[in-house]
C-alpha cells in the first residue's frame, strides 16, 4: 500500500468534471484507490463519491493506492490532481499546441 498527498489545483475544486477526469485515469489502473479529504473518503473510481468530497482549490487530499501498479497509479494521480486539473482537458484527437 502506498499513501501520497496532492494539492487540488482545479480552481473550483473537486466538481463533476474534475471527478470524471480522476475516475477516467484511475480506471486505467488495476490498483484500488481511495481519496480522503476533511475526514471523509471516497473510492477514486466513483464519480459521485469523489464529487461528494467537495475538496476545495489549494487543499490537500490523501491518496491511498493498493495493488500491483500502485507506484505508477500514485504518481499519475498526484500529477493529475496537483497539475493537470488546473488546465482544460484536451479532447481526444485534439492537439494541445
Amino acid at each position: 500500500m502506498k499513501t501520497v498527498t496532492a494539492t487540488v489545483s482545479d480552481p473550483v475544486g473537486f466538481h463533476l468534471r474534475a471527478a470524471g477526469r480522476i475516475v477516467k485515469l484511475t480506471k486505467t489502473f488495476a490498483s484500488e484507490v481511495t481519496i480522503r479529504y476533511n475526514g471523509r473518503m471516497a473510492n477514486a473510481k466513483s464519480i459521485m463519491g469523489l464529487a461528494s468530497l467537495a475538496a476545495e482549490f489549494g487543499t490537500d487530499v490523501e491518496i491511498e493506492v493498493s495493488g500491483d501498479d500502485e507506484e505508477a497509479a500514485a504518481q499519475r494521480l498526484v500529477h493529475l490532481i496537483a497539475v493537470e486539473l488546473a488546465e482544460p482537458e484536451t479532447p481526444p484527437g485534439a492537439s494541445s499546441v
